[in-house]
């Protein structure tokens, strides 16, 4: 894709698999640091981070930078997240090179999207609820994990929806 495109503030999912799909992030440690990392790159690209998931062998994270590009948010969050691992993993490479993204056309599909990856922890098995997950979350609509149903103050009205389907239509994600 033309690198112009991450620029202009458009919404991606992007995927990003572990070093030869190992499962570092099944170590608390690991995904502690990737969440923390994850954070601090948001914070410095002013990113829009709708979800993230960090499964353990690859994590999740539909956003969009604003002012600035998708892809150094990107390679700042592996970069980060890389280093500080590295003493913990024994010298490999916590993250493959590469990322898979896909663009989210309107708001409604990236509360979708976000919804959709929040429950890949109990569609794999590992958790009976999203909000026993402690990997995932949202960096900008924090209320949709706390109650799972809907709130007044959320920001968006397309989070509205989906977080009424959340509370009332769990299937739709499962």
């Amino acid at each position: 894709m033309n690198e112009e495109a991450y620029r202009s503030g458009a919404a991606f999912a992007v995927t990003i698999a572990t070093y030869h799909r190992r499962h570092f992030i099944m170590r608390r440690d690991v995904a502690d640091l990737c969440v923390e990392s994850l954070r601090e790159s948001a914070k410095r690209y002013e990113a829009r981070v709708f979800a993230y998931c960090f499964m353990p062998d690859h994590c999740h994270i539909p956003a969009s930078v604003p002012d600035g590009s998708l892809i150094d948010l990107v390679r700042h969050f592996k970069q980060l997240s890389s280093f500080q691992s590295k003493t913990l993993l024994g010298g490999f490479p916590l993250w493959q090179a590469r990322f898979f993204d896909r663009a989210l056309r309107a708001e409604d599909e990236q509360a979708r999207v976000a919804l959709y990856i929040l429950w890949n922890p109990v569609r794999a098995g590992l958790v009976e609820t999203i909000t026993d997950y402690p990997y995932s979350g949202s960096l900008i609509w924090p209320e949709m994990l706390a109650s799972g149903s809907e709130d007044p103050d959320l920001h968006s009205p397309h989070l509205r929806k989906f977080s009424i389907a959340f509370a009332d239509r769990k299937e739709t994600y499962q």
